[in-house]
């Protein structure tokens, strides 16, 4: 097959970036001819070096036009797209969706402003005429085809979030949660650079380091996470919070870092910014902490659970779906504090932590890459045998 993946950011720093260029790598290995559609940001000149069992199609800065050409005349017979903030792709018709990030609907990300004025201003800001059309043109991508596209849904929560936004046939729509590369994510990597990482982020030996992995602070929980640090210190626990992510601007930053002086969590509170590679902040931590407002799916966890780390994450986020709660980690709202914190109390005993992260690994261990891979392999056969040729 030839099948086409929307990539967006060569090289991106996204766990969504990662796992598209591994799925892309891996189908080339299978023997399909893939196509990695960069659209955003133009790729470094020796990614296509480093890339040899897959074609990275440069498409940035293209005109519409001339973009649409471009991707008719690689003559797919699987385009795979995110239908999320994909303008430059409206008018091509994709036979496989696949919403990374989530579907239109915006109700539960609102949770995450506190402020009821900003909360308020976003939902105007929803009514404005530019971002309806920008919802308008996604929603066509889901039902402006005959027949409709198949779609991937990342998670159970997603499933249903696609079908209770979209006309889409619920035979159509398929769960395949995110697979996790268990080679580079695991306990023994994890142990071999502990001490070095530690050292790296300023951590004492001892301390209970509790990580977040979030480049947008204020979607991913890092203020409630720093009120549970503070809370666990004030309690006489040495506890720390280290988050690895660039935030999502300069001000955000600034909030962050304010955040930690309100609470008295100055040299407890570690904002290295993107850490590269990921794996280094894991092995710096004892608990995965991942109190996120919305998440599609969220891979951050099933990282965290391959490297042996037990998560507490959200029924936000679809990883929910892999968490036995209790048995390899902990699902707790976010607004619910008061069992944010008994858990997090609970999972500062070591011989706790240890057990649920070992139920954490096997659990990451049956949602390993190749599986995932292989079910989309599937996927990509079904939909270009249903939909011959992606682009109308």
């Amino acid at each position: 097959m030839r099948i086409g993946i929307d990539l967006r950011i060569a090289d991106g720093p996204s766990g969504q970036q990662r796992y598209l260029w591994r799925l892309g790598r891996w189908l080339g290995d299978a023997g399909h001819d893939v196509h990695l559609l960069v659209s955003r940001h133009a790729p470094p000149e020796d990614v296509a070096e480093r890339t040899p069992r897959a074609t990275v199609a440069d498409l940035a800065g293209l005109p519409r036009q001339q973009f649409r050409r471009r991707v008719r005349d690689l003559e797919l017979d699987v385009l795979l797209l995110n239908p999320e903030r994909s303008d430059h792709y409206a008018g091509i018709g994709a036979n496989l969706l696949r919403p990374g990030y989530g579907t239109d609907q915006y109700r539960q990300k609102l949770r995450s402003f506190r402020n009821p004025l900003e909360r308020g201003a976003r939902r105007l800001l929803r009514a404005l005429p530019p971002v309806r059309g920008k919802r308008t043109r996604e929603r066509r991508f889901y039902e402006g085809t005959t027949p409709t596209p198949d779609v991937v849904a990342i998670s159970d929560r997603m499933r249903t979030e696609v079908l209770d936004t979209y006309a889409v046939d619920p035979d159509r729509v398929h769960v395949v949660p995110n697979g996790v590369d268990v080679e580079t994510f695991c306990p023994a990597v994890r142990e071999a650079l502990r001490t070095e990482a530690r050292a790296e982020f300023g951590l004492p030996a001892d301390a209970l380091c509790i990580l977040m992995v979030a480049h947008n602070y204020r979607l991913k929980g890092v203020r409630p996470a720093m009120d549970q640090v503070a809370r666990l210190r004030a309690a006489g626990l040495d506890a720390h919070l280290l988050v690895a992510g660039r935030g999502t601007s300069r001000l955000q930053r600034r909030r962050a870092a304010a955040w930690a002086r309100a609470r008295g969590l100055v040299g407890a509170t570690h904002l290295p910014g993107v850490v590269h590679p990921v794996t280094r902040a894991y092995a710096a931590a004892d608990v995965f902490l991942h109190p996120t407002w919305h998440d599609a799916f969220g891979n951050v966890v099933l990282e965290a659970m391959a490297c042996g780390l037990p998560p507490l994450t959200s029924p936000w986020a679809g990883a929910a779906m892999v968490v036995e709660d209790g048995v390899s980690g902990y699902v707790v709202d976010p607004a619910e504090g008061v069992t944010l914190h008994r858990r997090l109390v609970e999972l500062a005993d070591g011989e706790h932590r240890e057990h649920m992260g070992r139920a954490a690994r096997a659990t990451a261990e049956r949602h390993d890459e190749p599986t995932n891979f292989r079910a989309m392999e599937r996927l990509c056969e079904l939909a270009a045998t249903r939909t011959p040729g992606p682009v109308r």
